[in-house]
């Protein structure tokens, strides 16, 4: 198995797609780590090679009883680019792993050739932080069923679930394959994050991706938040939102096509404009708007 030592911690990671293309570093969210990316995964090997590991505290990586936050978590990522070799990347983050993204993409962007964060935000308002206490608190109350039960009707559409009756046994195999200690973790890191001070320094592309009905991680915050709208009206020129329509949180399990499509899409205009970037962003955000 392929493991690379990144500080004290060692991450188990996996290559997978054509050798020949660009590589796109996958973060992963809070409950299901890197299993996150499982329904675009073939979508997406079409046109790249996947980076995908398990962070510290998930899956085969070393799980160490400390706290964690967001930027450490992009830290880590920059070191596990620097352990194989990796000069410059793309770099595609869901849910928590949206918000790891952000902050990688602003930490680091000489690593950074361009970003998507998906269903991420750059600070809680009132309402998320609430959301994710309770998600702790219920982590250590109820039944494992139970909890994620309660975590899929928050993620995914009342239609949806309708369609897939069995989406409740697959998000309970895939969160129990983390440990509990680190969804508690994962929580509050992100009832903490506060990015906001890291938006200024973006300065290569970063698409941001978010269900037009999350209740999770929403385009639009309270006041008391930094949204994923707020980013992209901060840096016009480096960011911009695109929302789809009609779902909840998980874009990538209601919609996998389209959101392949949106992501390489996006991935491919900037490879085209390559080392200039920042010249082919401005004229896609000129398109958009």
């Amino acid at each position: 198995m392929p493991f690379a030592d990144v500080g004290d911690v060692r991450l188990y990671y996996e290559f997978t797609g054509p050798e020949d293309k660009p590589v796109i570093l996958q973060f992963g969210g809070s409950l299901f780590g890197r299993q996150n990316f499982d329904m675009v995964n073939d979508g997406m090997r079409e046109n790249f090679r996947l980076l995908s590991f398990d962070a510290s505290g998930y899956g085969r990586s070393t799980q160490p009883l400390t706290s964690y936050s967001i930027e450490n978590w992009a830290d880590e990522g920059a070191g596990l680019l620097d352990a194989l070799g990796l000069d410059r990347v793309l770099t595609h983050g869901t849910s928590m792993g949206g918000m790891i993204a952000i902050a990688f993409t602003a930490k680091y962007p000489e690593r950074t050739i361009a970003s998507c964060a998906d269903c991420g935000m750059a600070r809680c308002d009132t309402y998320r932080r609430v959301m994710f206490r309770n998600w702790r608190q219920q982590c250590e109350a109820l039944p494992l069923d139970d909890f994620c039960a309660l975590l899929t009707i928050q993620a995914v559409g009342a239609a949806f679930i309708e369609e897939h009756p069995d989406v409740f046994d697959n998000v309970t195999r895939i969160v129990s394959a983390n440990s509990p200690y680190t969804v508690r973790q994962a929580c509050l890191a992100m009832e903490a994050m506060d990015l906001e001070p890291l938006i200024g320094d973006i300065r290569r592309p970063l698409l941001m991706t978010n269900g037009s009905r999350d209740i999770m991680t929403p385009p639009d915050l309270a006041p008391s938040g930094y949204s994923a709208r707020q980013i992209a009206e901060r840096v016009p020129d480096w960011a911009r939102l695109h929302e789809f329509p009609d779902i909840g949180h998980a874009d990538l399990l209601e919609v996998p096509d389209e959101a392949v499509r949106v992501v390489t899409a996006f991935f491919q205009e900037i490879l085209q404009g390559e080392p200039d970037g920042a010249g082919v962003y401005k004229d896609l955000h000129a398109a958009a708007a």
